[in-house]
């Protein structure tokens, strides 16, 4: 799996040890531990506010329609496949700024992205994404802060989508007479994140460089790498399948929510289930391992103000999480170790 390139040795100093050796550190870490106490402190406080009941989630889990949720999960999978045709277009149209453009297997990169979502698992503050960055590196010899950019663009059109997608459902149910409170103020933040977003992306490209001259000079050489990744990842001809490809990982993931609760009996409108689904999926943000605690409580609050019963939304929290992170944490770390066996 390993293509790296001549100028790969020249850029070691771009980031620090991440092999297994490295994460395994940071995984016994203290930084690392807090952050799984602060989830589960998240996950505790929601369990008593919602006064969840095991014997309620056990009993709606056996009534469940396991053919449902098994499709569901296939929604889940096919989304990578689709994000590693995201990052493989963002790359090259990165790559083409160095007039060399590395030889993207599309096989490789699924296999690094899907790692990637391994460690931000098990790792916080999305230590996942800086080690996608660096295993592109080790097999391609490109910029690991081109490549953190890249990465960093793939963010931009994620919560752009996300954001776009929580403003149109969020207006869908404010428009019904029987609406809370609740989803209208939700539609108020999401709005003020979407301009905060497009404001941020602005400020990058047009006061980017006046700022990065009164840097010095390697830091100035980092950020200008970086900005590379983010504004070079997308292109006027290749910026409208970006798009897509990004509607349709969203639209995927929104298809397997609905099927969870379709599979559990909960009955929802389809604007409901997606602004359930955009809006705790913006609470991936939170710097817990896989937004461990925060994706949770945000699916749990979100069913039980549309109306669903705290048991029924905690079987629907607990089955959505078994496909989205605890599956990956299983596939995804043996993917991790066959690799890792592969290379010695």
């Amino acid at each position: 799996m390993t293509h790296t390139s001549p100028n790969a040795a020249g850029q070691s100093s771009e980031g620090q040890d991440l092999g297994g050796s490295g994460l395994l550190r940071r995984f016994l870490s203290l930084r690392t531990l807090l952050s799984f106490l602060v989830a589960g402190g998240l996950l505790g406080l929601s369990w008593v506010l919602a006064d969840l009941r095991v014997e309620e989630i056990v009993a709606h889990l056996r009534a469940a329609n396991p053919l449902l949720i098994a499709v569901a999960y296939v929604m889940f999978a096919l989304t990578f496949p689709v994000r590693t045709l995201r990052w493989r277009l963002m790359l090259v149209n990165a790559a083409h700024r160095e007039n060399v453009v590395p030889d993207y297997r599309s096989r490789d990169l699924f296999q690094i992205l899907y790692i990637s979502w391994f460690v931000n698992g098990v790792l916080p503050v999305k230590l996942g994404d800086v080690y996608r960055a660096y295993m592109a590196r080790a097999n391609y010899g490109t910029s690991l802060t081109r490549t953190l950019g890249t990465v960093f663009s793939e963010r931009v059109f994620d919560v752009a989508t996300l954001t776009g997608m929580v403003l149109v459902s969020a207006a869908v149910i404010v428009s019904s007479p029987d609406t809370s409170d609740d989803a209208g103020r939700i539609l108020a933040i999401a709005a003020i994140g979407l301009g905060l977003l497009v404001l941020g992306v602005v400020f990058l490209l047009f006061f980017g460089k006046p700022i990065v001259r009164l840097l010095p000079q390697r830091a100035a050489g980092v950020y200008e790498r970086f900005h590379s990744g983010v504004f070079d990842s997308w292109t006027w001809r290749t910026g409208p399948w970006l798009w897509l490809t990004s509607i349709a990982v969203w639209s995927l993931e929104m298809l397997r929510l609905g099927l969870v609760m379709r599979a559990l009996g909960v009955v929802m409108e389809p604007a409901q289930v997606v602004f359930v689904g955009t809006a705790a999926s913006l609470l991936l943000a939170v710097p817990t391992p896989g937004g461990l605690g925060a994706v949770e409580s945000g699916i749990l609050g979100l069913t039980r103000m549309i109306g669903v019963g705290s048991g029924l939304a905690g079987a629907v929290a607990l089955v959505d999480r078994l496909i989205t992170y605890w599956s990956v944490l299983v596939t995804g770390g043996l993917v991790f170790v066959l690799t890792k066996l592969k290379r010695q």
